[in-house]
């Protein structure tokens, strides 16, 4: 099949997985709006303020309405029905950039969390937990950050 009949048989948001000609966009928003207001409703249940339930409900329901929907699409299109998508995305520039700096992160990670752990081993210093997970979770995410856009930078 040439490029030009490719891009044709594509569409804008995509067809369901399993060669099926309808649109994921159509499962998806009644499965994200059924989500929604089960998130509405849960959040109007457990609502302990003079707000009325009812209004809870609604806001909640309307503020995790895109999201949900966003994310039913994500688990129902084929990214092969979808105009503009790369047929093989990992092979892409960007995504040797995102292998290099994962790959990096995770040594850094290892190192910093191993020397830190010593380290209050040794002195016995004690912190709580949480402080110590924010602590790991900033280092990858500074780390991975870096390490991207310097590999980017490179090119």
């Amino acid at each position: 099949m040439s490029h030009a009949t490719q891009d044709q048989d594509r569409t804008r948001w995509g067809r369901l997985r399993g060669g099926s000609r309808i649109p994921a966009m159509t499962i998806a928003t009644p499965v994200g709006l059924v989500l929604a207001v089960a998130v509405g409703v849960i959040a109007a249940a457990m609502w302990d303020a003079p707000t009325p339930p009812v209004v809870v409900g609604i806001g909640f329901t309307v503020v995790t309405l895109p999201a949900l929907v966003a994310l039913a699409w994500v688990f129902l299109v084929d990214r092969s029905t979808l105009r503009g998508a790369l047929d093989r995305p990992e092979e892409s520039v960007e995504g040797a950039w995102y292998n290099r700096a994962a790959q990096g992160a995770f040594s850094d990670i290892l190192l910093i969390v191993g020397l830190c752990t010593a380290f209050l081993a040794i002195t016995g210093i004690r912190i709580d937990v949480l402080i110590a997970l924010i602590g790991v979770l900033l280092v990858a995410m500074g780390s991975f950050g870096i390490r991207y856009l310097v590999a980017r930078r490179r090119g």
